[in-house]
């Protein structure tokens, strides 16, 4: 009977960065963004924007609180 190999997950790797993974992210998301502001007009994009921003904002906040480094470059 053959044993069986007990490892931490992930079992499935990749050598693809997280940056690389966001970067596919934003191009899969581009088209959504400029479909809405060709049906929606501006205000899509000012949403959009309003919506990045407020996240950078909070994520930078976040790491100032809890005393960590700055990631957002």
């Amino acid at each position: 009977m053959e044993k069986l190999i007990v490892s931490a997950s992930p079992h499935i790797r990749s050598s693809n960065s997280t940056q690389k993974i966001m970067l596919d992210v934003l191009i899969g998301l581009s088209p959504a963004l400029i479909a809405s502001v060709i049906l929606f007009g501006y205000r899509a994009l000012i949403v959009t924007l309003t919506c990045v921003v407020s996240s950078v904002v909070f994520e930078y906040l976040c790491r100032k609180i809890m005393k960590r480094d700055n990631t957002i470059a």
